[in-house]
């Protein structure tokens, strides 16, 4: 029987196979694929700059993963289910993951980067992606989510940008950004979070 490569098989013009036995091949082919990008991922989380590897694409594939093999496992490459109709629906939850952009280092970056571009043009920052990816690691982003919510760091930056004296390098990356507050209470709240915690608005503004 021939042999598939991830190449191959994650093609739009590949034909899955009929023969169970052959489909199993496809299977392992791929599940080793995809748990070598998870054990990736993990280590990357060691990288201020990747913080949040284990998300997005990573814990999608970590609810399939329990949904197919229990709470305990860990990866895709597991016994393969025994039906036909069950291994090629597991087969395209490890197609998914593979295929998502935020899978690969690259593929975090280009996410990044595409969202801190959205955030430049909206609001007349000049983000870059480790900017954005720096943020989920912050001590001050913790303490601005809490005081405020996190949808209002945005905002509280904008706004301290606009003020030229002052920069507070918190942002948040979350697509519902539409946030109405009126100017004079998101002042009395930049205000406020400066008093109550100058010494982390100094760091932020140090670092910025």
């Amino acid at each position: 029987m021939k042999g598939y490569s991830t190449k191959q098989i994650i093609d739009p013009w590949f034909k899955m196979p009929d023969d169970y036995d052959e489909l199993v091949k496809v299977y392992r082919t791929l599940a080793k694929s995809a748990d070598q990008r998870l054990v990736r991922l993990e280590s990357y989380q060691h990288d201020k700059n990747f913080a949040p590897a284990t998300k997005w694409a990573y814990a999608r594939a970590m609810h399939d993963i329990e949904s197919w093999s229990g709470s305990e496992a860990s990866r895709f490459n597991t016994a393969p289910p025994a039906s036909k109709v069950d291994l090629l629906s597991k087969i395209q939850d490890i197609k998914h993951f593979i295929e998502s952009p935020t899978s690969t280092k690259k593929g975090i970056i280009d996410v990044y980067q595409r969202r801190a571009n959205t955030i430049n043009k909206k609001y007349g920052t000049k983000l870059t992606w480790k900017d954005l990816a720096q943020y989920f690691d912050s001590a001050a982003n913790d303490k601005l989510d809490k005081q405020f919510g996190s949808k209002t760091a945005i905002k509280v930056y904008s706004a301290l940008k606009k003020n030229q004296s002052e920069i507070l390098k918190d942002i948040e990356d979350k697509k519902d950004l539409h946030v109405k507050v009126s100017d004079e209470v998101l002042q009395d709240t930049i205000n406020d979070y400066i008093n109550k915690h100058p010494k982390e608005v100094q760091q932020i503004l140090k670092s910025s």
